[in-house]
Formats: structure tokens, sequence, C-alpha cells
């Protein structure tokens, strides 16, 4: 192999080094086209030990404290500030939020794919607190940062849009409810069918820099 030869395969890995450094440097942070955000779900799901599950119809209405993100795991980002049930349209028992508890806290966790394609932005809440009734009884449930509510925010690689939110986590009741008086550990689960700018149909973008 030839001086030159060589000197040109150090040049191209040094330039394919710098630029996975300078890659992973700019990915230090995320860029949101909107603060305020409006998730729905034309069914949620509440699934306790025994396999009954409580499907309802839920919006939840948020913000972030700021159009950029640091991708620091356990950051406080945001709130959810509003969420609704429509009780009516529940299936398999009802569900409903307490008011009260609002609002939620939103924290960073991570995030799904190869910098810089980031497939999926990880979520948790912390306080959501909601009332369930079903066969297993009639429920509170409170998430904590032991047993969080989570929120995956799906992202399209082109683009950066933001596509869809699903949510899940288990969580054990406030108290003793189930049919024996004992406390009960259900799991939630769902994805979301819109998710716009609050008050628009616009969506979100979420770009690294």
């Amino acid at each position: 192999m030839s001086k030159y030869t060589k000197t040109l395969l150090a040049l191209v890995g040094a330039t394919v080094m710098l630029s996975a450094l300078v890659a992973g440097a700019s990915a230090n942070r995320l860029s949101s086209t909107s603060r305020n955000i409006r998730a729905t779900w034309a069914s949620m799901e509440f699934i306790e030990p025994l396999n009954s599950t409580v499907r309802c119809p839920v919006t939840l209405e948020g913000s972030l404290h700021s159009g950029i993100i640091t991708k620091t795991p356990g950051a406080l980002i945001g709130h959810i500030s509003r969420g609704t049930v429509a009780t009516s349209s529940c299936s398999g028992g009802t569900a409903s939020i307490l008011q009260a508890n609002l609002p939620w806290h939103v924290r960073y966790s991570g995030f799904a794919g190869t910098l810089p394609n980031i497939t999926v932005m990880r979520t948790t809440v912390i306080g959501a607190s909601f009332r369930v009734a079903g066969p297993f009884g009639t429920c509170l449930f409170t998430s904590s940062a032991a047993q969080p509510t989570t929120g995956d925010f799906n992202r399209a690689v082109v683009g950066g849009a933001l596509t869809s939110v699903n949510v899940g986590g288990e969580i054990t009741s406030n108290e003793g409810c189930g049919p024996f008086g004992s406390r009960i550990t259900g799991r939630l689960t769902g994805g979301s069918t819109s998710l716009t700018q609050l008050g628009l149909a616009t969506g979100i973008t979420v770009t690294l820099i």
C-alpha cells in the first residue's frame, strides 16, 4: 500500500469519526415546534390482574416548560394540566380523572432509535391520579416515581413529526379496594388517535439540535 493511499485512508477514517462525534454532540437537545400539546385516545385501557379490562375515550392536554428539551433522564420538562374521560362511552366499567390532583408532572426518560434517527421520545408522568370501577371493585390509582405512567411519543425519522403517543405503566391502588379488600395492581395501555398542537389541527415536529 502506497504512502498516499495510507494517508487517504487515515483522512477518511478521521472524517468519519469526527462526523460521528459531531452528530452525537449536536443531538444533545430536542426542539419542539409547539409547547402546547393535545392528545386523544379513542380507547385507553386499564387491565387488572385477572384481565378484566375497562376501556374509555380519554383526552389529555399539557405543555412543555420550554421549546427546547435537554436529553437528561429524569429532567422535568412539562406538565399535564387537563384531562377528561368520556365516561358514558366506557366499556367494561368506568373511569374518571381526579381534577384536584392536576397538574401532573412530565419527565424526560430517554429515547429509542440510533442517533440522529430518534424513533421514540420516552417520558414518565408522576402524580397521574384516576379512579377506575370494574368487576374488580372501585379503586384509586396515583402514579409515582416508583410506579410512573409512561408516555412514548412516536417520531417519524423523516421530518421529525410526532405521530402518536402510547401510554403504559403498572400502578398499585392507593388503598385496599379489591374483592377481598386488598390493593390491586393494574396496567395502562393505549395508543393515541390524535396528537396535535393545543387548539389547532396542526401536528408537532421535534428536531435534534
